[in-house]
């Protein structure tokens, strides 16, 4: 925290900007009402500023605190799996990795967003979900503050209605519907109590009730016929709306990207598989944060600036935890549908936007989870794996390890 002291820019640079924007008692961006970026990692910004001053060092010791708290949810989620001893190896890796220490020190939502949609987890796995009411209630309003700070957690919801109309009747022999419906009302009033004064005022300032303006442009980025899977975009200003205008701009952007995907779908389907790529891909951006970016040079070009060692210590320990735990995950018996709901579903959102490795930052809880199962199984690990099960994960490895070969054999082209 002494020592690191990277340039904001890109992102980072807009969460400050409008973090500072909140205690001048607006919502400014460009001196214009915005809606671009959902409040809720400014406002948490907009706190630690109000109460330590300006400056990054109160903010990195915050979010430090926040990751602790995020190790300490995790320990008790790896307890609905793992031994006591062995859920301390698993809270262990989360909190020495290096790409989460590091990611704790930068001014981006990754860490607050991580230890919400981690509580989110926990509270969805506890017995008193499909029990009371009243938890039903908290947890959504746990899940709207994560929607909040990173909209694209919405589509999570939809795990829902599934685990109370499907899931839950034959873990606990529950076959009463209105009883289902009842807890997703619950559910669904607790998100809407968070969600609903920030989608008001949206509509009101911006014109529209999104929690956020960029899923359109972002779909627009990811289905285009320049479009490579990563954020790269040169922004048409010529749309048949006032570009100016938020609202109208992203439904316009949407609809070029609709259009482009049902005109193009296998085009569409080959960069869903290039996002998924790219979602996955080496810790580069964690890396790149922490370098000069001199202007006109590309990811690519910084990234390959980074001291080797640096990069070997970020990537190798990430490459080793994604290939145990595609494996270890598929050892999974119990309590595994919200597991596996919440990872196809996080990957299938990102492969019909847009992709950045980042992103893989949510996910990584679950694969240090299924490479200390599969420590925990031992030897005869491939035993207790079927059929089904085997192939999928040798499936996913044979496409991570493609993935980082690419990635690795371009970057030192």
């Amino acid at each position: 925290m002494f020592i690191l002291d990277p340039v904001l820019r890109s992102d980072s640079l807009d969460y400050q900007t409008l973090a500072m924007s909140l205690l001048r008692g607006e919502y400014f961006l460009n001196g214009k009402p915005t809606a671009y970026v959902s409040i809720g990692y400014p406002a948490f910004l907009s706190g630690v500023i109000y109460l330590a001053g300006e400056g990054q060092f109160y903010i990195r010791l915050v979010q430090s605190v926040l990751d602790t708290c995020s190790a300490l949810i995790f320990f008790g989620i790896s307890r609905k799996f793992l031994t006591v001893r062995n859920s301390l190896i698993s809270a262990a890796l989360f909190s020495l990795l290096p790409s989460n220490i590091l990611y704790s020190q930068t001014i981006l939502s990754e860490p607050l967003f991580g230890f919400f949609s981690m509580a989110v987890l926990y509270l969805l796995l506890n017995e008193k979900f499909s029990e009371s009411s009243r938890y039903v209630f908290f947890t959504g309003l746990i899940f709207g503050c994560s929607v909040l700070i990173r909209p694209a957690y919405l589509p999570v919801f939809f795990l829902i209605p599934l685990y109370f109309f499907y899931v839950r009747k034959k873990t606990h022999e529950v076959n009463k519907n209105s009883s289902a419906l009842k807890y997703i009302l619950f559910f669904s009033a607790g998100m809407l109590l968070v969600l609903a004064p920030w989608s008001i005022r949206n509509k009101i300032m911006v014109g529209t009730f999104s929690p956020g303006t960029t899923s359109g442009i972002n779909f627009w980025a990811g289905s285009n016929p320049a479009a490579t899977g990563t954020y790269y975009l040169k922004p048409d200003e010529n749309l048949p709306a006032d570009y100016s205008n938020e609202a109208e701009r992203d439904k316009q952007y949407f609809k070029l990207g609709l259009d482009y995907a049902l005109s193009h779908p296998l085009n569409y389907l080959l960069l869903g598989i290039k996002k998924t790529g790219y979602l996955f891909s080496s810790e580069r951006m964690i890396v790149i944060y922490f370098l000069e970016s001199p202007p006109g040079k590309t990811s690519t070009e910084i990234y390959r600036t980074a001291e080797p060692w640096f990069t070997l210590l970020v990537n190798i320990p990430y490459f080793i935890i994604m290939i145990l735990g595609t494996w270890g995950l598929m050892l999974l018996r119990k309590n595994r549908f919200f597991i596996y709901g919440s990872v196809i579903t996080w990957i299938i959102t990102v492969s019909l936007f847009i992709a950045l490795s980042r992103y893989h930052y949510v996910l990584i809880p679950f694969f240090i989870l299924g490479s200390v199962m599969l420590i925990q199984t031992g030897k005869g690990f491939l035993k207790e794996i079927s059929t089904a099960g085997k192939i999928i994960a040798a499936l996913v490895s044979l496409f991570l390890l493609t993935a980082w070969s690419v990635e690795f054999y371009l970057l030192l082209k």
